[in-house]
């Protein structure tokens, strides 16, 4: 039966089908002689592919015969030739399709849906390296995207991922907060704030925090918090591909039910082949299993791949109260506000009253740089020495401290939750 006559085997919540070309949409031609159709029978199969090259033909042929699937699945083709097939039998429960080599994607997408039947899984392959192209294709309901060559992990893993979240179009998909942590200069202090500041929103707030240092030479996040960095980093950032639920899991260090650190200990003869579409995807995927995610980036890196700005919510550009610390800050917010410009830039002066000769007050920072400095963070060597000594983040061994009192206020505000207000007298009287 056409499925211009079967309007409730729409897919709901995997495939978003254009409803308004159900009546008009140009008739698809009989599928091509070299698929055969009766290759899916009647009956609503497991799986199916369609894939165009001899590689991938052989990786899905893998994961069927892994799975108990017939290599018979496994099609000849891309999503066009999907299409032309799926137009007149059922589609399976899960779908693979190949988009290389189709002129608009997206389209493509919205003409599969068109022909697919209710619940049915899509997840699709191709060469373009596009973080747009990889968000609306989730957006229309597309499971994953991977890029080719694909490997036999990466697409088990997409495979045995958990689906995405159906439901109504009212449901809210879950997208956490990200926020990006650059320090004006170096040894201001930037690694301390941003490991502190989702520490506390783990801690504090019961929120699910990742936090990742993209400083993969020199990062100080691991190791401030006693911990091996986990393996595979460096090479996913070379490689989106790579990157999937399963890869994450892998990577990422696990300190707390919910605190997590994604880091590199890269060794200083290993080039890093640092793709920003990688870091995107990275994000992409952390923002749909955290509430927030923390990242430190290096100023020299942020500056040559603005896009690693592009998605988030909140900068923190940390300085010190030094001259050079003023001057590069009001380069590096002029540099966020132009990258990010929905974005929230914050000005965190740390360590103040560590110079007591050629600082300058924190009034004098602001009219010389016409920038309003959101947190000062005190110097305070105790608490410091105590966090370094212990492995823990200083929010853990000196809670009372002014330096954590400032990041907890901090915290709160970057993270969107409010604290609770007491109405204990005896609260209230230990507060005054």
């Amino acid at each position: 039966m056409s499925p211009l006559n079967k309007p409730e085997m729409i897919p709901v919540g995997v495939i978003k089908p254009p409803y308004t070309q159900l009546k008009t949409r140009t008739p698809i031609p009989m599928a091509s002689p070299a698929l055969d159709l009766t290759l899916i029978a009647s009956g609503r199969e497991a799986f199916a592919a369609f894939v165009g090259d001899d590689g991938t033909q052989e990786v899905m042929t893998q994961l069927a015969n892994e799975h108990g699937w017939s290599e018979s699945r496994v099609l000849n083709g891309g999503v066009t030739e999907a299409i032309q097939v799926l137009a007149d039998v059922p589609t399976p429960e899960l779908l693979v399709v190949d988009l290389t080599g189709a002129d608009d994607p997206l389209a493509a997408i919205d003409r599969l849906a068109a022909v697919c039947d209710e619940n049915t899984r899509v997840i699709a392959l191709g060469e373009l390296n596009d973080i747009t192209l990889y968000r609306s294709l989730i957006d229309q309901g597309v499971e994953e995207y991977l890029l080719k060559p694909i490997s036999a992990p990466a697409i088990e893993a997409a495979v045995t991922a958990a689906p995405r979240q159906k439901g109504s179009a009212t449901q809210e998909v879950k997208n956490g907060r990200q926020i990006v942590v650059v320090g004006a200069r170096g040894g201001v202090g930037s690694s301390t704030v941003a490991v502190n500041l989702a520490w506390l929103m783990a801690t504090d707030q019961n929120l699910r925090v990742a936090v990742i240092d993209f400083d993969l030479y020199f990062g100080t996040i691991a190791l401030s918090l006693d911990l091996e960095p986990g393996r595979g980093f460096r090479d996913a950032l070379a490689n989106p591909g790579r990157i999937d639920g399963l890869f994450i899991e892998r990577a990422m260090v696990r300190v707390s039910d919910n605190f997590f650190v994604l880091a590199s200990e890269t060794s200083l003869d290993q080039p890093v082949d640092f793709d920003p579409v990688a870091a995107e995807m990275l994000v992409e995927h952390l923002r749909q299993e955290f509430d927030c995610i923390v990242a430190e980036v290096p100023r020299g890196l942020l500056t040559a791949y603005p896009s690693l700005l592009s998605a988030a919510d909140s900068a923190l550009v940390v300085s010190d109260l030094s001259l050079a610390g003023m001057r590069d800050t009001v380069r590096l917010a002029e540099f966020v506000k132009n990258a990010a410009p929905v974005g929230a830039l914050k000005v965190v002066a740390n360590r103040a009253g560590a110079v007591k000769k050629g600082e300058l007050s924190k009034e004098e920072f602001q009219k010389t740089a016409d920038l309003k400095i959101d947190c000062v963070l005190p110097q305070d060597l105790k608490p410091a020495v105590d966090s370094v000594g212990a492995g823990k983040p200083m929010a853990a061994v000196a809670g009372r401290s002014k330096v954590v009192s400032g990041l907890r206020l901090l915290s709160r505000e970057l993270s969107g939750v409010e604290p609770v207000a007491s109405t204990s007298p005896l609260k209230r009287l230990f507060k005054r």
